[in-house]
């Protein structure tokens, strides 16, 4: 039953070895001359040094966002993400 041992096994965060818990946070992009903003991101975040982790099935719908935010032509964006 190691298996069961792995999976209780809390995530611990890469930077300062702290605890990991699932949380919600807003990530910011600066692109070229043009500012993102996404809020409302599922993300594992460090107890103990505050760090967010995006989450990997989160990755791919905010390069979508941002795809989208380039083709705008404004120079701030902030926006909500979306769980599907």
């Amino acid at each position: 039953m190691a298996g069961e041992k792995e999976k209780n096994k809390a995530k611990r965060c890469p930077l300062c070895g702290g605890e990991m818990y699932d949380g919600i946070t807003m990530l910011s992009f600066l692109m070229g001359e043009k500012v993102a903003i996404i809020k409302n991101v599922p993300a594992e975040i460090c107890t103990d040094c505050g760090e967010a982790y995006m989450k990997s099935h989160v990755t791919g719908k905010v390069e979508t966002l941002l795809d989208c935010i380039e083709e705008l032509h404004s120079e701030v964006s902030i926006i909500y993400y979306e769980a599907a």
